[in-house]
């Protein structure tokens, strides 16, 4: 017998018991594993407080969809449960609840949609709602009314440096566009109407 189980192990164990013996219950320890008579309600006790710390670890591990969700106007409650305390995001306390955080940071999303920036963005944008957002349109006219619905500003600097270029097969390559640009001392900035005045 080893001196310290394996999670694998344990799992073995957890199987004999449930299949062979219903009236025990096994419990893991780190380094060992306790059978005990089976007791329903602190089972069930027990079973809730684990779905819960597995629900906790997942919500922790959620990483980049946060960002996603806030840039789609999405909700952000369940990450507003984890910052109960403000102080952490370093403002002074405020008495909010989640719930009321959440909705204060939506709406001041949605009134400030973000612009995405991208070279060559589309496979991108492919990427990033078939991993955050769920499954992709059937075809590109549905997708397009689907990235523009969740981001109204989409720049493409690949297309705004080849739209239009005369050239069949057009330098694309960020290396490219900054050797063919960094002569620009201070690029011309204007608004959408005096750039494109008829």
């Amino acid at each position: 017998m080893p001196k310290i189980l394996t999670n694998m192990h344990k799992r073995l164990v957890y199987n004999l018991v449930e299949s062979e013996y219903p009236t025990l219950a096994a419990r893991s320890h780190p380094s060992f594993m306790n059978i005990e008579l089976s007791r329903p309600e602190r089972d069930k006790k027990d079973r809730e407080t684990q779905l819960l710390g597995k629900k906790t670890q997942i919500q922790q591990c959620v990483g980049f969809r946060w960002i996603v969700e806030a840039l789609v106007g999405g909700d952000l409650t369940w990450m507003f449960e984890q910052i109960r305390d403000t102080r952490a995001l370093g403002r002074p306390y405020t008495p909010d609840t989640p719930e009321q955080l959440a909705m204060r940071v939506k709406q001041r999303l949605k009134e400030h949609r973000p612009v995405l920036v991208g070279h060559n963005i589309f496979t991108d944008l492919v990427y990033l709602c078939k991993c955050f957002l769920g499954p992709l349109p059937d075809t590109v006219e549905e997708f397009q009314v689907m990235v523009h619905g969740l981001f109204p500003i989409v720049v493409d600097t690949k297309y705004l440096a080849t739209h239009d270029c005369g050239s069949v097969n057009p330098r694309s390559s960020l290396v490219d566009l900054n050797r063919e640009l960094s002569h620009i001392s201070n690029p011309v900035i204007g608004s959408c109407s005096s750039l494109c005045s008829f």
